[in-house]
């Protein structure tokens, strides 16, 4: 039996407008910029223009890396388990054999606005695959049907940040 999990439209389609509305105004304000410098040059008029270019291109980087991070789409099937990551453009196929278990967890985003509960999928060569409530369609069964494939339960995580990308607390390859 085949089961799907979509992901979710709503969060994302809102983030992909902000995405496109950001770079909208960005070329909006760098013709604005480049006409005004042809004019003639004031230096708080190049400051500004470069602070504002430079903070809409940094906030549309993060919420177009925040969309690709956590946009996935998952199928479980008899023995295999296949799921689409957009951040790598890529689907990794894995059969049943090679998950190791799963966690539940809770992802924050912001210091502690706000929070989503996730579930971690480890796999035996030591990569792992975080999955989000809102960006997941059907979460509430996913963990049913990881149960109904004898998937090992390894317990509850707390979010624990690394440098740059979160740290897992069941990854047999963590240092």
């Amino acid at each position: 039996m085949r089961k799907k999990f979509y992901p979710k439209i709503l969060f994302p389609g809102i983030k992909v407008a902000f995405i496109i509305g950001f770079v909208l105004l960005f070329f909006q304000a760098s013709k604005v910029f480049f006409i005004k410098m042809s004019l003639n040059f004031d230096f708080g008029f190049f400051l500004a223009a470069l602070f504002f270019i430079l903070f809409s291109g940094y906030f549309v980087f993060h919420l177009s890396y925040f969309f690709s991070f956590y946009f996935k789409y998952l199928v479980i099937e008899d023995k295999n388990l296949t799921i689409f990551e957009l951040n790598k453009f890529k689907f990794k196929k894995k059969t049943l054999d090679e998950i190791l278990g799963y966690s539940k967890s809770e992802v924050y985003f912001g210091k502690y606005s706000w929070k989503s509960k996730s579930i971690v999928i480890y796999f035996k060569n030591g990569e792992t695959a975080e999955l989000v409530k809102v960006f997941l369609s059907n979460f509430d069964t996913l963990e049913e049907e990881l149960k109904r494939k004898k998937i090992k339960y390894l317990g509850f995580e707390d979010y624990q940040t690394g440098w740059f990308y979160r740290q897992y607390k069941f990854n047999k390859n963590r240092k």
